[in-house]
């Protein structure tokens, strides 16, 4: 098929329904058949368009990427830097759970078919990450914490809150009898205390990032 720079109607459509089917099914349900069944077309739409379904596969990591840093980017700054890094874990939360088979997609090798040599991929999945630094280097810069290696703080961040929902995203937490939201808060807390911040701080920062998380969660 002849590229002209715009995603092809057709293409968009075949996306959208995957993207739905891993929400709403899982990974299982996403087939060559089924997708053109749901888009009224035949099979062979997927071959046609993104000539396996590996490749669309990774077309829908790449979608994935682009809207989880959308949502972790959209997090407003304000006066107290670490319930703004707060309030973007948070938000990672959040999408985590509103998009658990795209999210597995994503963070899981075994699912997505991208080339990891792809700069283009990198960089998807690079600003995400980023999204995080600029958080932490402001909680630097405000003089909130002590973090001589910002990239370093950043994978430990990412490894906690990654860890949280990937453990989340199993149910393992409800079939215990935990609280994951009250969990994930006091990971947060705790990270934020290792990274020297007062305590009283840390409190009043997590408190007033709750309540802006909740109104995102409304919203």
């Amino acid at each position: 098929m002849e590229s002209t720079g715009e995603p092809h109607p057709t293409a968009e459509a075949l996306l959208d329904a995957a993207t739905a089917l891993l929400d709403d099914e899982g990974r299982d349900a996403v087939t060559a058949r089924r997708l053109g069944r749901e888009i009224g077309a035949s099979s062979m739409a997927v071959y046609t368009y993104f000539g396996s379904m590996d490749e669309l596969m990774a077309a829908i990591w790449r979608r994935g990427f682009a809207r989880f840093g959308a949502a972790l980017t959209s997090v407003a700054t304000t006066a107290d830097p670490v319930a703004d890094w707060m309030v973007q874990g948070w938000a990672y939360r959040r999408f985590a759970l509103a998009n658990r088979h795209l999210y597995r997609v994503m963070f899981s090798d075994g699912l997505v078919a991208f080339t990891a040599g792809d700069p283009a991929d990198r960089e998807a999945a690079l600003d995400t990450f980023v999204a995080l630094l600029d958080r932490i280097d402001r909680c630097v810069e405000e003089e909130r914490w002590e973090v001589p290696d910002v990239g370093l703080a950043g994978e430990v961040v990412w490894m906690a809150t990654h860890g949280h929902c990937s453990v989340e995203l199993t149910d393992y937490f409800a079939s215990v009898g935990h609280d994951p939201e009250r969990l994930f808060g006091e990971s947060m807390r705790r990270l934020a205390r290792g990274f020297g911040d007062d305590p009283e701080r840390v409190e009043s920062s997590a408190v007033a990032a709750r309540r802006r998380a909740r109104r995102a969660e409304q919203g």
